[in-house]
């Protein structure tokens, strides 16, 4: 649980286009590749719909904000009922991107509310995260 957590994690911050990078290592790389790869499967979502929010544009699909969704369940960051535990996230990010992480994550997590759907709710903190800090924003 701990490395698909740790890698889904360090792809948020490290796998970003002309953007300062992680090393990741090929066990890390495979777990993310894997967590990609289920997700896509489950939800159908298409490639370029991923691509395209790390430019800003996330497209109103309910496939894409599954796939979202499903990042965080996979990673076991997901509650029995349904609520992201951002705790556990922001808790093993590295030092030196703790701060604006969680200053990026926790300006957003209040539109995770009960009141919607789960996808949504996801692609609700997706699109505020970029919108906080495109620099650092990275959806895999």
């Amino acid at each position: 649980m701990f490395w698909k957590t740790l890698a889904v994690t360090l792809s948020f911050l490290a796998l970003c286009h002309g953007k300062e990078t992680l090393e990741l290592s090929d066990e890390v790389k495979e777990i993310i590749q894997h967590v990609h790869n289920e997700c896509v499967s489950k939800t159908g979502v298409a490639e370029e719909d991923i691509k395209n929010c790390e430019n800003g544009i996330f497209k109103e699909d309910m496939k894409l904000k599954c796939y979202m969704f499903c990042l965080m369940e996979e990673a076991n960051l997901v509650e029995d009922d349904g609520s992201v535990d951002y705790d556990i996230l922001i808790s093993i990010i590295p030092d030196q991107y703790s701060d604006r992480v969680t200053k990026m994550i926790f300006a957003c997590k209040h539109l995770d509310t009960p009141d919607k759907d789960k996808c949504q709710r996801a692609f609700d903190v997706h699109k505020c995260s970029y919108g906080k800090d495109p620099e650092m924003y990275f959806l895999f």
